[in-house]
C-alpha cells in the first residue's frame, strides 16, 4: 500500500465529546500500527488544536476564519479548504460528517441523531434552532453522499440514517467509541435499599446536556412521586443547558418539587476528567434520553458497576443490552415503575457487573486502530 498524507476536518468541533473523540484517535494512534500513514494533518481553531496531543507525525493547521464566527468557519471548509487539501493531503476524514467541499476521497463520520430523528423537531419552539438544525442534516446528508466511505458509532445509527440517506453503495465500518480506563470501578454493590433513610438516602445521578429528548422532567416528577409515596431517593442532575427553554422548565420544575433543595441537585457542568469521581459517590444511575447516536454516557456509567435504569429507546439496548431495567423516557409512571424495580432487587444487579466485561472491546486504543484501518483501506481502494 503507497504511503499518504491525512487530513482531518475538526472545523465544525467546539464541543467536548467530539473534542474527547478527536484527543483520544490521536492519543492513540501507533505509527507501528499505520505505517502508510506518513502525516496526520488535523485543521480546526487554534483552542482545539492546543488540547490535542503533538508528535511528529502531527500538523496543526488553523486559520483566520477558524477562529472567528460559524458562518467564517463554513466559508473555509467550503470554498478555501479544498486549495490547502489539493496541495498537502491524499484523504480527507470529516470527523464531524459535514464536509461539503470538492476534495476527494472523503470519509465521512455519523455523530448526530438529532438531525435524522425529525420527530423532537416539533418539541423544539425556537425557529433559530430549527434551522440551523435544518441546515447541519442537509450539510451531512451532501457530505454522506459524496464520501467513499463511511463510519457509524452504532448499528441503530447505521440502519436509520440507511433509510433516510441513499448510501448504499458506500462501504461502511461501524466503530464503536471507546472509554477511558478511569471510569471503570468494579466493585462489589452489596447493598439492600432497606438500609437507606430520608436522612440518608438511595442517591440517583442522571448525566447529561439538558434538552427536550433528555427528559430531564420527567426524571424529576418521578423521583418526587417516589418520595411522597415514602422512597428514601434522591437525584442528582449533571450538565450543561443546551437547549435554554428547556433548561428554564427543569430550574422551574426543581423548585416545584424540592423547594427548599433537600433531595434534589444540579450541577450545571462539571469537568469530563471529574466524572467518574461524581458516579462513585452515588448508588444508582440513570439514563433517560430518547435521541442518541452511541451514549457515550451511558458506556461510562456502565463502567462504574452500578445498578442501571435506563431509556428503552435505540440504541441503549444495543450497548446495555441486559445490564440493567429499562423504561419509556417519555412516561413518567414507567420511569418510576423501573426505579422501584431497581431499589427493590439490588441483589440482582450485583450479577449485572457483566456491565464491565461488555467494554473490554470498547479501548479507546481499539478505536483509534479500526478508524485508521479503515481510513487507509477506503484510500487504497479509491487509487487502485
Amino acid at each position: 500500500m503507497n504511503n499518504y498524507v491525512l487530513a482531518i476536518d475538526a472545523s465544525s468541533i467546539v464541543n467536548t465529546g467530539g473534542l474527547t473523540h478527536l484527543y483520544e484517535l490521536l492519543n492513540n494512534f501507533n505509527k507501528k500500527d499505520h505505517p502508510e500513514i506518513d502525516e496526520i494533518i488535523i485543521i480546526g481553531s487554534t483552542k482545539v488544536l492546543d488540547y490535542l496531543p503533538n508528535s511528529k507525525f502531527f500538523f496543526k493547521k488553523t486559520s483566520f476564519f477558524l477562529n472567528s464566527n460559524k458562518l467564517l468557519r463554513l466559508i473555509y471548509q467550503t470554498f478555501l479548504m479544498d486549495f490547502f487539501l489539493k496541495k498537502r493531503a491524499d484523504i480527507l476524514f470529516s470527523l464531524t460528517g459535514d464536509f461539503i467541499g470538492k476534495f476527494r476521497p472523503l470519509i465521512g463520520m455519523s455523530q448526530n441523531m438529532l438531525l435524522y430523528e425529525k420527530k423532537f423537531w416539533k418539541e423544539i419552539k425556537s425557529f433559530k434552532e430549527k434551522i440551523k438544525l435544518l441546515i447541519n442534516f442537509k450539510r451531512q446528508e451532501k457530505c454522506f453522499i459524496n464520501s467513499n466511505g463511511l463510519i457509524f458509532i452504532s448499528n441503530y445509527a447505521k440502519d436509520f440514517i440507511s433509510e433516510v440517506v441513499p448510501i448504499e453503495n458506500i462501504p461502511k465500518s461501524i466503530i464503536y467509541h471507546g472509554i477511558s480506563k478511569r471510569f471503570l470501578n468494579k466493585k462489589n454493590l452489596s447493598k439492600k435499599f432497606d438500609n437507606f433513610s430520608f436522612e440518608k438516602p438511595f442517591k440517583f445521578i442522571y448525566v447529561s446536556t439538558v434538552h427536550v429528548y433528555k427528559n430531564q422532567l420527567n426524571v424529576i416528577k418521578a423521583i418526587s412521586n417516589l418520595r411522597k409515596s415514602g422512597y428514601p431517593v434522591s437525584l442528582t442532575l449533571i450538565g450543561p443547558i443546551i437547549y435554554k427553554p428547556y433548561g428554564e422548565k427543569m430550574i422551574m420544575e426543581i423548585r416545584k418539587n424540592d423547594l427548599h433543595k433537600e433531595f434534589i441537585n444540579y450541577i450545571n457542568e462539571v469537568p469530563h476528567s471529574e466524572i467518574q469521581n461524581y458516579y462513585s459517590d452515588h448508588d444508582g444511575i440513570i439514563f433517560a434520553s430518547s435521541c442518541e447516536n452511541m451514549p457515550n454516557i451511558l458506556i461510562e456509567s456502565m463502567g462504574s458497576a452500578l445498578p442501571i435504569a435506563c431509556s428503552n429507546k435505540m440504541p441503549m439496548p444495543e450497548f446495555l443490552k441486559n445490564g440493567g431495567t429499562y423504561f419509556n423516557a417519555h412516561s413518567t409512571k414507567s420511569i418510576e415503575k423501573a426505579l422501584i424495580y431497581l431499589i427493590k432487587n439490588l441483589p440482582l444487579f450485583d450479577q449485572r457487573n457483566g456491565n464491565i466485561n461488555k467494554l473490554k472491546f470498547m479501548s479507546w486504543g481499539i478505536t483509534s486502530k479500526k478508524t485508521f484501518r479503515f481510513i487507509s483501506k477506503i484510500k487504497h481502494q479509491f487509487y487502485v
